[in-house]
């Protein structure tokens, strides 16, 4: 659902809460917040607790809270996440027990999709602008999903998957307990919200919050809280807190009242609570013990970890030189030119006999650079299978984020994590064959392949920015495969890799390219050999580190161009051979750019591509 429809959604049940909230409005301003509960009996409730929580002094003239009250709020904050799609923000979540997470049916709404999102923990900065130690998880629908959708109580709950970085496991994150108790909130106090706004590192809205209105019962606005506090987009999803860090509400979006001012709106814990109640019933055993288990608070459960590659790489297919046609394409021949570079491997091999083979795809490494020169992958369009995220197991879901060094090659000759933990603040470990591409053939074959692409002898250092800025370089193989044959279920071969020349930037010991491409090769509708080249560079991401980037502005969104270059260009910029293939270029630069020593032509559209 779009934000213009949330805001709708908010707007029209503002409108049931005007009153009310004008009232508690008054109240605040006159210093007398307590004042702003219709319901005595709740406000009694709520003051009696409050009281035997803490000790603490509020009022109009002073408002101090124990020290303790900072240490359980960071007790809290370990229970809650920042939400990414592929990468990129979308919301806040948090834990409520069990390994069950809980954010707004608008960020996570759609069960398929929740393969491709993972969950953050610990993302706050230190003092020095660090992130110290965060951990991240993917998803696991198959195991636990419950969703209400967003014009109801826009909440989805779906179980924890593994564990892809850093050490916190589910006894060190915590949880957030979900209560149908009435003394948690009266209206007029303040309210706490831990968030992650912009796909900011964790930030926490303090004190100058105030709960305005409950909606009445039987009303619209029958399961919501209306409160005044900083938020922004990817705040969705947030817990909701009053002063002894008790969940109140599920954070759900904001809009302008009748004066406007902004107005947040937050589904009740009770309602939240009273729905899931209902819906365990339904529930297969293992699933409503689960949540029964979340419900009370309970967080003893263990994530399994995923396996790692099958390490009898004596079992590798490897690249195909004749998998479009009888015309072989051999990496031997592409990397002739550069030869002497190539890492040797323990066995001793050495040159084009050090090429590592993997399933379905190839690689080979650059002895100086510690990167791959390339990699070759054959993807079958008509045997593909789609791997599970946790478990690596085929299914309609992707599989997991661990990497693995490869015991055939020296480790001195590539990157492995030692780079990408010190210059985190920079790159991302970024796949050169992606991680779907080769995940084909028998349900084994494609497990081992998916496995296969971690490697660090796959991996590049990538700016944490360039991904989510490549529109067009991501998927291009899908786009080919489906579109440009026709939608028939066709072959393509991919070959990509850094260029590795005399432009890049030094971090450590480590010259990082600047550049990347690509080039698909496959039979064209009527049968002809076709090449599309790509280039794109991440030269202007590199002076960013990783830091806070307010929401909206135009710096968010990186300028990342992506460009259709010749296969001659491409083989003069990488020292590489593409001679076997280039006459299948068939792409004609404007005149204008010919002249050009390595012509290249803006992708503006999908359609560029063929």
């Amino acid at each position: 659902m779009m934000k213009s429809q949330v805001e709708n959604l908010v707007r029209e049940r503002l409108a049931l809460t005007s009153a009310r909230r004008k009232q508690s409005v008054q109240a605040i301003a006159r210093g007398r917040a307590e004042q702003a509960e219709p319901d005595h009996r709740r406000a009694q409730r709520y003051a009696f607790q409050y009281l035997t929580e803490q000790t603490a002094i509020t009022g109009p003239d002073a408002d101090f809270l124990p020290v303790a009250f900072l240490q359980q709020g960071m007790r809290q904050s370990r229970a809650v996440a920042l939400v990414r799609e592929d990468g990129v923000p979308k919301g806040t979540a948090f834990l409520i027990g069990a390994g069950l997470l809980l954010t707004c049916c608008h960020v996570l709404p759609d069960r398929q999709r929740a393969a491709s999102y993972s969950v953050e923990f610990g993302y706050w900065l230190n003092e020095r602008g660090e992130a110290p130690a965060t951990a991240c998880y993917r998803l696991d629908a198959d195991s636990f999903w419950l969703a209400s959708p967003t014009e109801a109580l826009d909440c989805t709950l779906v179980a924890l998957g593994e564990r892809l970085t850093g050490e916190a496991d589910l006894t060190q994150l915590g949880a957030i307990v979900l209560s149908d108790r009435a003394d948690k909130h009266r209206l007029g106090m303040a309210v706490n919200i831990i968030q992650h706004p912009g796909g900011m590192a964790q930030q926490v809205a303090l004190r100058d919050n105030f709960l305005l209105a409950r909606g009445a019962a039987g009303s619209a606005a029958a399961n919501v809280l209306h409160y005044t506090a900083d938020t922004d987009e990817g705040s969705s999803g947030a817990p909701v807190f009053n002063d002894s860090w008790q969940l109140v509400a599920l954070h759900h979006g904001a809009a302008q009242d009748e004066s406007g001012a902004l107005v947040n709106e937050g589904i009740r814990a009770s309602a939240l609570v009273d729905w899931l109640k209902g819906e365990a019933i339904g529930l297969a055993p293992s699933a409503r013990q689960r949540l029964i288990a979340a419900l009370r608070g309970e967080n003893n459960l263990m994530l399994t970890a995923q396996a790692a590659p099958d390490v009898n790489y004596a079992n590798r297919n490897g690249y195909q030189p004749d998998f479009i046609n009888s015309d072989e394409i051999t990496l031997a021949r592409i990397i002739a030119p550069r030869t002497a570079e190539v890492a040797p491997l323990r066995s001793g091999a050495t040159g084009t006999a050090a090429i590592l083979d993997y399933q379905n795809f190839s690689l080979a490494i650059c002895a100086t650079r510690r990167i791959a020169f390339l990699t070759a992958t054959n993807i079958d369009g008509a045997r593909y299978i789609d791997i599970k995220r946790d478990s690596g197991q085929p299914a309609l879901l992707p599989e997991a984020d661990s990497w693995y060094e490869d015991s055939r090659i020296d480790s001195r000759y590539y990157l492995v994590q030692s780079f990408y933990r010190e210059f985190s603040r920079w790159f991302d470990r970024g796949h050169l064959t992606r991680r779907s591409d080769p995940c084909w053939g028998t349900p084994q074959e494609a497990v081992r392949a998916n496995k296969d692409t971690f490697h660090f002898t796959n991996c590049s250092p990538q700016h944490f920015r360039f991904n989510q800025s490549l529109q067009y370089w991501q998927g291009v193989e899908r786009y080919i495969l489906e579109y440009g044959v026709l939608q028939s279920k066709k072959r393509i071969t991919v070959l990509t890799g850094p260029v590795l020349n005399e432009q890049w930037r030094q971090y450590g010991g480590v010259k990082v390219p600047l550049m990347y491409w690509k080039v698909v090769l496959r039979l064209g509708p009527e049968g002809k050999p076709q090449a599309t080249a790509l280039l794109v560079s991440q030269a202007n991401l590199l002076d960013e580190p990783r830091r806070i980037i307010a929401q909206g502005q135009q710096e968010n969104v990186p300028q990342v161009d992506e460009f259709r270059v010749t296969v001659s260009g491409l083989q003069s910029l990488t020292g590489l051979d593409f001679s076997a293939f280039a006459a299948w270029d068939g792409w004609q630069p404007a005149p204008a750019l010919r002249a050009d020593p390595l012509p290249a032509a803006l992708i503006m559209s999908w359609r560029d591509l063929l």
